[in-house]
């Protein structure tokens, strides 16, 4: 299933966390450095061109090391913002405008996983019309789910479809795109590499998932 013309919101605060920064910082940062985030974050509104597609399959129809085996139905899914953002970020660079190109993409960033958040929703939400639960999204590339594996999820999933490719080292071009898992089922297990922040012990990662604590 594809799913075009995305409507999601780019989070301020979650920029500002990509930048190195808190929500509770936020009053104290220049005036000028907000003006620039909340620039980069409406350009990044125009950029975005944000979809996705996913299907529903066995864990075994998944080829690689057989992490899903034992699954009787897994979402396998891709979504993206685009290129038009990554080629903005580039020219900016470019021009040297570097303080404008870093906001613009970490403004991409959080609305690639906007994105991912979205199409979690929409998964879920159709497996609940089954009277069905899911795990949470589990990404290769993370915990024992080997990034190389991508090669097997591009395989179930025509990422081409929305434009989306792998690179020979398994990075999806445009960057600013995921892909994930998740388990559908009555009783969802939890998926080996879900959670990836909650198990690592960096708790000061800017990268670190806002809602997540490390055990």
């Amino acid at each position: 299933m594809i799913i075009e013309k995305i409507r999601i919101d780019i989070d301020r605060g979650e920029v500002m966390r990509l930048l190195g920064r808190i929500d509770s910082e936020v009053g104290e940062i220049d005036a000028r450095v907000i003006r620039a985030v909340d620039r980069g974050i409406e350009d990044a509104g125009r950029l975005c061109e944000p979809k996705g597609m996913y299907m529903i399959a066995r864990g075994k129809d998944l080829p690689g090391s057989g992490i899903f085996d034992d699954l009787d139905q897994v979402a396998f899914c891709i979504c993206t913002i685009g290129s038009m953002l990554e080629d903005r970020v580039t020219s900016l660079t470019t021009e040297g405008r570097l303080l404008d190109a870093v906001i613009l993409d970490s403004a991409g960033s959080a609305a690639a996983e906007a994105t991912a958040r979205y199409m979690d929703e929409s998964i879920t939400e159709e497996a609940s019309k089954a009277g069905l639960k899911t795990s949470c999204r589990a990404s290769p590339g993370y915990g024992d789910w080997d990034v190389r594996e991508q090669e097997g999820l591009f395989s179930l999933v025509d990422g081409g479809m929305i434009g989306v490719s792998l690179s020979e080292s398994c990075m999806m071009k445009p960057r600013k795109s995921v892909s994930f898992a998740k388990h559908i089922d009555q009783k969802p297990l939890r998926l080996r590499s879900e959670n990836s922040c909650r198990n690592c012990d960096l708790d000061i990662c800017q990268y670190r998932i806002s809602d997540i604590k490390p055990e």
